[in-house]
């Protein structure tokens, strides 16, 4: 089980230092606390030629090993002890699904190290449990907490490498280290996935698997990184009785559910084709395709038939679904809740085993749509603003161990950011034409006009991104500068003008003139775009071609 094959490759030319096998220290907090006692670090020794001809294998990778390499390199996370049975919850990464002779330890916080056994995976969220014998009948009852506050503060538990000297020799060592966080507002997305929102500048990779308690140690729950500073946090009840029990019923790993299907939110429809739905609002998923034997085929969904709620959560888009979905296993019995031919009815699926069993990028973006290009373009935009001014941050700090792991992966997800908005396609830079220039200053005085070239589009218009000066004389974050407008075209038609300032519609924000060429070519006529024309907020309702 891979986060991905950056990770991978991080942890391989990182582990040259960890060649000793990590040795047990005593565990405490920032404040010189003992941490709470269900804590502990695990470790996870790999066999380099091993991990690398899995890759080999599966990602039909070209991977060459140095023959300098050390056999063995370490995984070193944080576990969760969850009752009185001996189970450990945890993630693993780079880990041979089909193999469960893997070596694992835990390190207690009183630096007692124990054989731990691997019982299995639940892929649907990616945590893994382990069997340590020696935990059956000696932990004490986990002191829990159900609900915080938004905002609420919390310590983060987390594991890493510390040198620990002795008379002979100096050891790399895990051990749990805490950092302070809190819990953000619940967005739909974490709701779906019955988790919470964890926010913090020391979430790293590494972080991966932290223990979530209280300011008085209370267990909250686990992390999950999704991105550098924040990460969804799963109650400890969810991960003790219905990750853990599902793996251990099982007695193995428990595939990913699959429903087998693809649709379009229905905020990307145009009006038009909105219109003939018979729905009072823009809520829900519309099928577009059914692959044959899935759980979706088998359930009868067909093509054209909107979705708006599965079991007790209401779907108001695709990445509500997709939200809903993703911590759901193979076998799981669901009931959908759908619209076809104007009428309501109700459908019954069993998910079935998802192809890919590999959990997703770890890079990916927290909340990523499955939507339009454009949509997730705005927000790779806003992610990669956030990490631009996190990355700024960093470097005026004095260079430290901790500043330049931060500056490592907040470069990692910056370059990641980057690949995924060139695949979305290009943007464009230049000088405008001296008359849009002329035009726009009368409107807009005082602002400058350079640095962006001209995109034509087919509706007869020619327009370029907004810049920063102007999109803040605006008070806007973002939009699209038209600099011409042709003659009997579309654009003229609809009452586009040059000089005038589209901002978006009625569903979304158009950052750039990309975006806008993205919007406009996935969808039908007409479209109402928001506009700002001197200042003053209008709608114009263009036929597209």
């Amino acid at each position: 089980m891979n986060r991905s094959t950056t990770a991978i490759l991080i942890l391989m030319f990182s582990s040259a230092a960890l060649a000793q096998a990590p040795q047990p220290v005593p565990q405490a907090s920032g404040d010189g606390k003992v941490s709470v006692p269900w804590a502990v670090s695990v470790v996870h020794t790999i066999d380099v030629q091993k991990m690398v001809a899995l890759m080999r294998e599966q990602q039909s990778l070209r991977v060459g090993v140095a023959g300098s390499a050390p056999r063995y390199i370490y995984n070193v996370t944080t576990g969760l002890v969850v009752d009185d049975q001996g189970h450990v919850v945890t993630r693993l990464s780079n880990l041979d699904l089909a193999d469960k002779n893997q070596k694992l330890t835990v390190t207690t916080n009183q630096g007692m190290t124990l054989e731990a056994k691997l019982i299995g995976v639940d892929l649907a969220t990616g945590f893994a449990v382990l069997d340590v014998a020696y935990f059956r009948s000696t932990m004490p009852k986990l002191v829990t907490v159900s609900g915080l506050l938004d905002g609420a503060a919390v310590k983060i538990l987390s594991t890493d490498v510390v040198p620990t000297a002795t008379s002979e020799r100096v050891y790399i060592s895990p051990s749990i280290t805490v950092s302070e966080g809190r819990v953000a507002a619940d967005s739909i997305y974490s709701r779906a996935r019955g988790a919470l929102t964890l926010l913090s500048d020391a979430l790293l990779a590494r972080c991966d698997s932290s223990v979530v308690v209280t300011t008085e140690n209370q267990v909250v729950g686990m992390a999950q990184y999704a991105g550098f500073g924040r990460a969804y946090l799963y109650p400890v009840d969810f991960i003790r009785d219905t990750i853990a029990k599902r793996v251990i019923e099982k007695n193995d790993n428990v595939p990913a559910g699959w429903l087998g299907m693809t649709g379009d939110s229905l905020t990307q429809l145009s009006d038009s084709d909105f219109a003939p739905l018979g729905l009072q609002r823009k809520a829900g998923v519309i099928v577009r395709q059914i692959t044959s034997e899935s759980a979706a085929a088998q359930a009868g969904i067909l093509p054209n038939d909107i979705i708006i709620g599965l079991d007790d959560f209401d779907i108001a888009g695709a990445a509500d679904l997709k939200a809903t979905l993703s911590t759901l296993p193979a076998g799981r019995a669901i009931k959908l809740r759908a619209i076809r031919n104007h009428q309501p009815l109700e459908l019954k699926a069993v998910l079935g085993p998802r192809p890919n069993s590999e959990p997703v990028n770890l890079l990916a973006p927290f909340d990523q749509p499955w939507e339009s290009a454009s949509a997730q373009r705005d927000q790779l935009l806003k992610r990669l603003e956030e990490l631009t001014i996190r990355f700024r941050a960093y470097h005026k700090s004095p260079p430290s161990r901790e500043t330049n792991e931060a500056i490592r992966e907040l470069e990692i997800e910056i370059r990641h950011i980057y690949d995924s908005l060139r695949a979305l396609g290009p943007e464009n830079s230049g000088a405008p034409p001296k008359a849009v220039q002329d035009a726009s200053r009368q409107a807009y005085p005082g602002a400058e006009f350079t640095g962006e070239q001209d995109v034509s589009f087919r509706e007869g218009f020619t327009a370029r991104q907004l810049n920063s000066q102007l999109a803040a004389t605006l008070q806007a974050r973002g939009g699209v500068l038209i600099s011409s407008v042709t003659k009997n075209s579309p654009a003229e038609r609809a009452g586009l003008k040059a000089g005038d300032v589209i901002v978006g519609t009625q569903e979304r924000v158009l950052l750039s003139a990309a975006q806008l060429q993205a919007l406009l070519s996935s969808q039908r006529s007409p479209i109402a775009l928001k506009v700002v024309r001197n200042k003053e907020a209008i709608v114009v309702s263009l036929k597209l071609e």
